[in-house]
């Protein structure tokens, strides 16, 4: 499995694009503004230190757009999600609400493609529930 903080060799012009550092803190600021008023998933977060989040993030988000100054400190994926149960549609949602931060901020296209890519690929390192559909058989 590859590393989801080391950068795509492809993706080193990505975190100019975005804004640098602080671009990117400005459009991970408004989505975890959003996250955390959430009704659906807000409450996942309801202990969580937002400031932290915002600098994990960020940290994750400029390796993966190829700042290899930057170094991700924070906990596997698998490990920090492993002790919520997430579900696809909540998944999806957290997706929802990234790409209107990132349209909010006007990143460019290259960027929100290379960003939305990046977490749909961390989608089984977050949650086991395939998608957001309901079904009658796992109820």
């Amino acid at each position: 499995m590859t590393d989801p903080t080391r950068p795509d060799p492809t993706s080193s012009d990505l975190f100019a694009l975005a804004g640098g550092e602080r671009g990117l803190r400005e459009v991970i600021t408004t989505f975890y503004d959003a996250v955390f008023a959430d009704v659906m998933i807000g409450y996942h977060f309801a202990r969580a230190d937002r400031q932290r989040l915002i600098d994990k993030e960020v940290e994750l988000a400029a390796r993966m757009l190829g700042a290899s100054h930057v170094r991700y400190t924070g906990r596997p994926m698998l490990e920090a999600h492993a002790r919520h149960r997430i579900f696809g549609g909540q998944f999806d949602r957290r997706l929802q609400l990234l790409r209107q931060a990132m349209e909010r901020h006007d990143l460019p296209e290259p960027v929100r493609r290379a960003w939305v890519e990046h977490t749909q690929a961390l989608r089984a390192l977050i949650t086991d529930d395939d998608d957001s559909n309901c079904s009658h058989e796992r109820a």
